[in-house]
């Protein structure tokens, strides 16, 4: 242990239970990921289980059995343990199933650790989850604590943890406390001042830029989500979020038939997962619980970067929009000009595809961006 750490010290087990703090796991219709997922919970043990699902959608006639394995899978319980299910006849959404289900959550449960069906955890993941909630229970500014680092690995050799603005929830935690400022369609939030307490948040100005575009453009109507509003109200309130120093996570549910990650050679995908030490620490100095803006700079520049298919048209584009900001974006993704705004340094999109290299499982895709990128930096 260097110099100037702080040990934390970990929830006493109670009743011979180590995982007391209640999970949360959301399933659909892939059993062989539940099936994945469901190991490490048996492996585990939590003492406390809320099982949340959704049902079979009327066009997909394959839904009803696929649904019915996955339910079976997380019927063989076997150890002790208190388990609630909460089961839709018929299919409510992805995002209207989670944000619902976790109403129902919160409705008993002061905090807990949640997992979608496609989140394979590290066993750490949980203890680094436990102790953390416990740790900052009553702090009103953190709004969650996640288990994925986009990065791999981000001041490792300081703590085991830092704050910064995004929240990240493949695999995470929250209180009902932070719960509460949910809120679906966002109607609560619509008489604020939006664009300025965006902008009062977020250093950056081309995060805040994009955020304030995706505030604008959102309709919970035709929205399937909910992680973009938790997103935007953690910006709102001027929040922050709990990362891992080391990423804790696997996201395994990239493949075409995916609701929102269909796109198999996604860099988010790539990312190695790796294991916490226990017991966590921290740094001793006042300054460890700042908000890390560095870490959200590059985590905006690089999720970026990966949702460019043709990074030299693209190019041409932002390159064109810096002569002319007046010109027309026929067909642009969502996000517009603040999607286009990290290609006007290309240098330093290469600078962090370096640093995540090491830390990523290889793939043909990560090259040619590098490739490009090299070449947008040699002949700009």
């Amino acid at each position: 242990m260097k110099a100037g750490r702080v040990v934390l010290e970990q929830p006493e087990a109670q009743g011979g239970v180590g995982l007391t703090t209640p999970v949360v796991l959301i399933i659909f219709n892939r059993p062989e990921l539940v099936q994945q997922v469901w190991q490490v919970l048996r492996t585990v043990r939590p003492s406390r289980l809320f099982i949340i699902a959704d049902g079979p959608r009327l066009d997909h006639p394959e839904d009803v059995a696929l649904c019915a394995a996955c339910r079976a899978i997380v019927e063989q319980v076997d150890w002790p343990c208190q388990v609630k299910r909460e089961y839709a006849a018929q299919n409510v959404t992805c995002g209207m199933r989670v944000a619902t289900g976790l109403d129902w959550v919160f409705a008993q449960v002061e905090e807990a650790i949640i997992l979608e069906d496609d989140i394979l955890p590290d066993p750490s993941f949980f203890d680094f989850c436990q102790t953390l909630l416990v740790r900052y229970r009553n702090d009103e500014q953190t709004l969650g604590i996640g288990g994925y680092n986009l990065l791999g690995s981000w001041r490792a050799h300081e703590g085991s943890y830092f704050f910064h603005r995004h929240p990240v929830t493949w695999g995470w935690a929250t209180w009902r406390r932070a719960w509460n400022c949910f809120d679906y369609s966002l109607d609560r939030y619509r008489t604020w001042n939006v664009q300025e307490r965006l902008r009062a948040s977020l250093s950056n100005a081309a995060i805040a830029d994009y955020y304030w575009d995706l505030f604008q453009h959102f309709n919970p109507l035709l929205t399937d989500a909910w992680d973009i509003q938790w997103t935007l109200i953690c910006h709102l309130l001027r929040m922050r979020w709990i990362s891992p120093s080391i990423n804790l996570v696997t996201n395994l549910g990239f493949e075409p038939n995916a609701t929102h990650t269909a796109m198999a050679d996604d860099l988010r995908g790539l990312i190695k997962r790796g294991r916490i030490a226990l017991p966590l620490c921290t740094p001793g100095d006042s300054t460890f619980e700042q908000i890390d803006e560095q870490f959200d700079d590059w985590v905006f520049r690089l999720q970026t970067l990966n949702s460019y298919r043709d990074i030299r048209r693209v190019h041409l584009w932002q390159r064109a929009l810096e002569t002319n900001p007046d010109l027309g974006m026929p067909g642009v993704f969502r996000g517009g000009r603040p999607m286009l705004a990290p290609l006007g340094k290309p240098a330093e999109l290469l600078t962090i595809l370096d640093y995540v290299t090491p830390l990523m499982t290889d793939n043909p895709r990560l090259h040619r961006m590098k490739a490009d990128l090299a070449a947008l930096v040699a002949h700009p």
